[in-house]
C-alpha cells in the first residue's frame, strides 16, 4: 500500500487506459490546492500517505468511490460520484480509506454496519422541536404523525430542532397544509422560514417529485453543509433569508432547488457575489459561493420564469 501512495504521488505509475480513469486525487486544501496523491484502487489505510487525516477536496473521474473517515473503511463513509469537490465538508481532514464502491457492495462487513444503521434509525425515527433557537427553551418530541400542534405548548413556536432516523415533512399549517419543506436526519439550530410556523409533522417515505413540488405552489430551497447535499441542512422558505449570520452563515456547499427562481450572496442583504439557480440539485457551488453564502430569496415563483425577475 505504501508503495501505490508514494506512486502516485509522484505519478510515475502507468495505468491502462481504461483504469486511468477510475481514480481519485486527493488535495491537501480546500478548491484543490496544496499536496495531492492520486489512487485508482483500494487504499484501506492512509497512515503512510502525507494526507492522512489531512484531505480537504478531492476530484473523482470514473465510477463512484466511497470514502471514509477511519481506516479499513470504517467510521464516517460517503460516497462520492464523478465530479469536483473543492470542499469534502464533514469529511475535510478526517479521510483515512477509500475504495470504488463497488468494491463495498462486496465487502460484507459493510452490509452488517448498513444493517445496524437501519435497524438504528427504524428505533429512532423521531423528530424534537424547540422552542427558542440553537435547541434552547422548552421541547417536546414525536415519533408519528401529529395533524395539529394545537394542544402542544409549542404551537407556531418551534425554532429549532433535531431530526433522527428517517425523513420528516413539517409544514406550517394544520393537517399537513401550507409551506411544507423535508428534513433528513441532522441537527436544525433555525428552522428558517418554518421558525415560529410550525403547526404539524409526519415522518416521510415518498421520494420528492418534481409534480409534488408544483402542487404545493411554494418556492423552497434548501442549503447543505456539505457536497453532495449532505451535511446539516438550513431550509429557506419562500420569503428568503436576508442575513444568515448565526444560523447558517458561510456553511453551505451544495444546494436544492425545489421550486422558484432564486439568487444567492455572499454577503448580507443581497450584496456581494450572486448567483441566480433555477429548480434542480447543485452537489457542488461555484467558487465564489462555496462556504460564503449570506443571504438568499426568491426572484420569482415560476422558472422559466415569464416577467420580469423581482431583484429587490
Amino acid at each position: 500500500m505504501k508503495r501505490l501512495l508514494r506512486y502516485s504521488i509522484l505519478g510515475m505509475t502507468t495505468f491502462a487506459a481504461g483504469a486511468a480513469m477510475a481514480d481519485v486525487t486527493f488535495y491537501e486544501n480546500e478548491n484543490f490546492t496544496g499536496r495531492q496523491f492520486t489512487i485508482n484502487q483500494t487504499a484501506a489505510n492512509f497512515a503512510d500517505s502525507r494526507v492522512n487525516d489531512r484531505a480537504k477536496s478531492a476530484i473523482v473521474e470514473g465510477p463512484a468511490w466511497e470514502i471514509c473517515a477511519d481506516a479499513e473503511f470504517r467510521g464516517d463513509c460517503r460516497i462520492f460520484g464523478p465530479g469536483r469537490y473543492p470542499n469534502l465538508g464533514g469529511l475535510a481532514g478526517q479521510v483515512s480509506s477509500a475504495r470504488l464502491s463497488s468494491e463495498r457492495s462486496r465487502d460484507p462487513r459493510s452490509e452488517r454496519r448498513d444493517g445496524m444503521r437501519s435497524q438504528a434509525g427504524a428505533a429512532m425515527a423521531d423528530v424534537t422541536f424547540f422552542e427558542g433557537e440553537n435547541f434552547g427553551g422548552r421541547q417536546f418530541t414525536i415519533d408519528q404523525p401529529v395533524a395539529d400542534f394545537a394542544r402542544s405548548r409549542l404551537n407556531d413556536r418551534a425554532q429549532s430542532a433535531i431530526v433522527d432516523g428517517g425523513s420528516w415533512e413539517i409544514c406550517v399549517d394544520a393537517e399537513f397544509g401550507g409551506e411544507c419543506l423535508i428534513f433528513g436526519p441532522g441537527r436544525y439550530p433555525n428552522l428558517g422560514g418554518l421558525a415560529k410556523r410550525v403547526s404539524s409533522a409526519r415522518p416521510y417515505y415518498e421520494p420528492r417529485t418534481e409534480s409534488r413540488d408544483r402542487m404545493r405552489g411554494e418556492a423552497s430551497a434548501t442549503l447543505f453543509a456539505d457536497p453532495n447535499l449532505t451535511g446539516r441542512a438550513f431550509p429557506v422558505g419562500s420569503e428568503g433569508a436576508g442575513n444568515l449570520a448565526g444560523v447558517f452563515n458561510d456553511s453551505a456547499s451544495s444546494l436544492r432547488v425545489d421550486s422558484g427562481y432564486w439568487i444567492f450572496c455572499s454577503d448580507a442583504n443581497f450584496r456581494g457575489e450572486c448567483r441566480t439557480f433555477g429548480p434542480g440539485e447543485y452537489a457542488s457551488l461555484p467558487r465564489e459561493l462555496n462556504n460564503r453564502i449570506s443571504s438568499g430569496r426568491r426572484i420569482s415563483n415560476e422558472y422559466p420564469y415569464s416577467n420580469t425577475p423581482n431583484w429587490r
